[in-house]
């Protein structure tokens, strides 16, 4: 399993967290790269090119996070998502109010969370809730 983050998210989400859980993951669930965009992608890409590029490498199951719902261009990023069975957790609007580091910490709390969902489910589509005690729900 991989996970990458969209450009909508800090940069350093994806360092932070990969030193953070390293060796900390159930032992059935392999985690491998977790990287953001712009680590294989130009900032630049449309949605549509690198969400086909991810679905096309047959080699390695790509897990997205983002706080963009892939709304845009008549549903047609969702409609690659599904054609390519990409999982999205899309994290949901509340979060782009908050200051960076109540969303960095809370990002933090959930993902050991987000992960397991990950692991235990392919292609899925789900909306990450502010709240700890919230639950995930299919987008």
């Amino acid at each position: 399993m991989n996970f990458i983050f969209d450009n909508n998210l800090p940069p350093a989400w994806p360092a932070a967290i990969a030193l953070l859980g390293q060796d900390k993951y159930e032992s059935h669930c392999h985690i491998g790269e977790i990287i953001h965009l712009r680590e294989k992608f130009n900032a630049n890409t449309p949605d549509i090119a690198w969400l086909m590029s991810l679905g096309q490498d047959k080699a390695t199951q790509w897990t997205i996070i983002s706080r963009d719902g892939f709304r845009k261009q008549n549903g047609a990023e969702r409609q690659v998502q599904r054609q390519y069975g990409l999982s999205v957790f899309v994290l949901q609007k509340s979060w782009a109010s908050k200051p960076y580091w109540a969303m960095t910490s809370q990002f933090v709390h959930w993902w050991p969370r987000l992960v397991k969902q990950a692991c235990e489910t392919e292609r899925v589509a789900m909306e990450v809730p502010w709240s700890i005690s919230g639950k995930f729900s299919q987008i």
